[in-house]
């Protein structure tokens, strides 16, 4: 193989390491795509709200008609209750009737006054007319007992039936207090998850705004052919790095000046590394580059955060610095470098301290280019770029 031919292969090998590493890029249509899915999303949400609120109204209705229903049934139990008494008194009332009549016909010597009554007559017309009466009288008493026992009757199966009634009724009340707290619930649930919605539209139409506002078409890459970071170099240090700061031949500095390592990476599943000192310690980047993220809606527990984006030799690197003060002195868009103060120590969120958490990951930003499980994936030590002051 001659010369000509090895310089030519090396040139294009030299070309390819030069080139950047776009396999994690993003393009302006997938943050217009995000902000549309998850626009949709909160649209369907808000859609499922309505439609729940209107069923807790329907229940509450159907329940106000049951307890209705309820009261009337009471009312019916005391005006049966009443009219149970009345009927007492009725039964008591012909019952001494039927008691004076038997005592009127009946004489001294009791059980045979009937026989007597009717073997008393005269004649065989007045034994006729005897007898009559005697039958009148026996089949009066008898349609009275009757009578009695039909009354009797009758308002048992009443209560009953009313009784029976008020329990249906109950437990009809039940269930729908039933489906009312699961309708409840389930509306709870949606609402929230609302304000996370929200969070994701506000996020990625900020970005849209933001890259539009820098020119960017649709199809451009984020950071490749459109709002390239500023490239982080051994030679890109500011001239107004603070006294006292560790800076490493990678042009990277640590974060603070001064300071201890609270909870190492790694340790315990720990995600970054945490520093502690003062509350309202000045934070510097950590290398060159431009701020993407600033704020509090990203964490599930409101830790007020900067995210910032690296141009490491075409490789695309984050750097997280979260639980910081909400007075954030840098903004989205803003180009830093290792004498910027991105940052105050603080203690938002899951916090129970001033410290910083840094975190960095490769390739995958969290709300830049990827997803947070995207971005979980692809955490690395902080050491790997960041000097140790130890």
């Amino acid at each position: 193989m001659n010369n000509n031919k090895l310089k030519i292969i090396g040139i294009v090998l030299l070309s390819i390491l030069l080139l950047p590493i776009n396999s994690y890029a993003v393009t302006l249509q997938e943050y217009e795509d995000a902000v549309a899915k998850y626009t949709k999303e909160l649209q369907e949400k808000e859609a499922k709200i309505a439609k729940g609120k209107e069923e807790i109204a329907a229940v509450k209705k159907n329940i106000a008609d049951i307890e209705d229903k309820i009261k009337a049934a009471e009312e019916e139990v005391d005006r049966l209750q009443k009219e149970i008494e009345e009927c007492n008194k009725e039964i008591e009332k012909k019952n001494n009737e039927s008691k004076k009549i038997m005592e009127y016909y009946q004489v001294e010597n009791g059980n045979n006054a009937y026989l007597e009554y009717v073997f008393g007559a005269t004649s065989i017309t007045d034994m006729v007319y005897r007898m009559s009466v005697a039958e009148q009288l026996t089949e009066y008493n008898d349609n009275v007992m009757k009578e009695l026992k039909r009354l009797i009757e009758e308002n048992e199966k009443k209560k009953i039936e009313l009784n029976k009634k008020q329990e249906e009724l109950k437990e009809l009340k039940k269930n729908l207090e039933k489906e009312k707290e699961r309708i409840e619930e389930e509306v709870s649930g949606v609402e929230g998850t609302v304000p996370s919605t929200k969070g994701q539209i506000a996020l990625y139409q900020q970005r849209v705004d933001y890259y539009r506002s820098k020119g960017c078409k649709s199809s451009d890459v984020i950071g490749v052919t459109c709002d390239v970071p500023p490239k982080s170099s051994s030679s890109g240090a500011s001239s107004s790095v603070s006294a006292g700061a560790v800076i490493g031949e990678n042009g990277f500095r640590f974060p603070v000046v001064g300071g201890r390592i609270s909870w190492g990476y790694g340790s315990g599943g720990h995600k970054g590394v945490d520093i502690t000192r003062g509350c309202g310690t000045p934070i510097y980047a950590v290398a060159p580059g431009r701020v993407y993220y600033v704020g509090n809606t990203l964490d599930n527990y409101g830790a007020y955060m900067v995210l910032v984006v690296h141009n490491v030799n075409g490789r695309l690197v984050f750097s997280q610095y979260a639980h910081v003060q909400p007075n954030i002195p840098v903004s989205v868009g803003q180009n830093v470098d290792i004498g910027t103060v991105v940052a105050y120590m603080g203690s938002t969120g899951y916090s129970t301290g001033c410290h910083l958490h840094l975190e960095m990951s490769q390739y995958y930003g969290w709300g830049y280019n990827g997803s947070y499980y995207q971005y979980r994936n692809n955490i690395i030590s902080p050491w790997n770029y960041v000097p140790s002051p130890y």
